[in-house]
């Protein structure tokens, strides 16, 4: 698959983990830290005039690697990614997405998702694209 399109899709992902950290960070973290296969949720946004739709869900223990999926729809494209994170990565996951929900809550800054440069220096995309651009841990597919 094309670098660059895993970069452009990594960013997409990371786009709308961080929109959902803005929505329902506390309960996305809480059933990321505990791999809680009840959680899932699904969104919309737009960027680079494109409608994107995106749906996250957390498939429970594999062995010792807590499975999250997530569905990409924008343009013609449907991507499926699914993330197997041991323990440790999730901590890292959880640790900066807690640190972003406490910056966001003091600085009151909205997240600019209008383009995709806008969020590639967000932390939290910083740290799932870590994840998503190592296929030992993520694989993206695409239709």
């Amino acid at each position: 698959m094309n670098k660059y399109f895993v970069f452009g899709l990594a960013l997409l992902i990371g786009t709308s983990i961080v929109i959902a950290e803005e929505a329902i960070s506390s309960k996305f973290v809480n059933a990321l830290k505990t791999c809680s296969s009840s959680y899932s949720e699904s969104g919309n946004f737009t960027t680079e005039g494109m409608n994107v739709t995106s749906q996250k869900r957390i498939l429970g223990w594999e062995g010792d690697r807590c499975v999250y999926q997530e569905t990409v729809k924008f343009s013609e494209i449907n991507s499926c990614i699914t993330c197997k994170l041991t323990k440790s990565q999730i901590s890292e996951l959880a640790s900066v997405m807690q640190a972003y929900e406490l910056v966001q809550k003091y600085s009151k800054e909205e997240v600019d998702t209008s383009k995709l440069s806008a969020v590639e220096n967000n932390p939290v995309v910083k740290v799932w694209n870590k994840y998503l651009q190592d296929s030992s841990v993520c694989t993206i597919t695409t239709k």
